[in-house]
């Protein structure tokens, strides 16, 4: 009998370690695909609170435009284009726009709305530049050329500020009077 069961226990099959080195490669390709889902759901929690931040400054942009052009559609006089506060009489086409040379930073350049929007670094601002008189016509087809009148064009540009104040938006529009 001992014999026999040297026999079998001669026969019976080597554990080699396959299943601890199977595991091992599922654990670690497992561990891959956690990580790699990790970053891919930070980089896109990143790239959602840039694009939230990005509406946020051109609201605010779009808020400070709208308070300008509504200084230009009161009845009655309109602020004086000294250059303060801003308001500007426009350079000529060959010189650089107030705009690009203005600093944005500086309160007393331009016209800023006092906690008008929430949850901003800085508080949107805007600037009005004079542009021109143009001359119109206004046509009748019944009666043809009726009198010319003159209006004046305005520039306005407005920026806003997200959350963080290397964010911003910058809208411009055009307005006649």
């Amino acid at each position: 009998m001992p014999f026999l069961h040297r026999l079998r226990s001669n026969h019976r099959p080597r554990e080699r370690g396959a299943v601890l080195v199977v595991g091992l490669i599922f654990l670690a390709v497992l561990s891959v695909l956690g990580v790699t889902a990790y970053f891919t759901a930070t980089q896109e929690e990143r790239m959602a609170a840039n694009t939230r931040d990005q509406l946020l400054a051109f609201q605010a942009a779009e808020t400070s435009l709208r308070d300008c052009e509504s200084l230009l559609t009161v009845q009655g006089g309109l602020p004086a284009f000294n250059g303060t506060r801003g308001m500007y009489t426009a350079t000529p086409g060959d010189q650089a726009q107030i705009v690009d040379t203005l600093n944005w930073s500086q309160d007393s350049a331009t016209r800023v709305l006092p906690n008008a929007v929430a949850n901003v670094a800085r508080q949107p601002r805007c600037i009005v530049e004079q542009m021109e008189n143009v001359e119109e016509r206004p046509t009748d087809s019944d009666r043809g050329p009726l009198t010319t009148e003159s209006v004046t064009v305005y520039r306005i540009t407005a920026t806003g500020y997200g959350s963080r104040t290397d964010t911003t938006a910058t809208v411009q529009s055009t307005l006649r009077r």
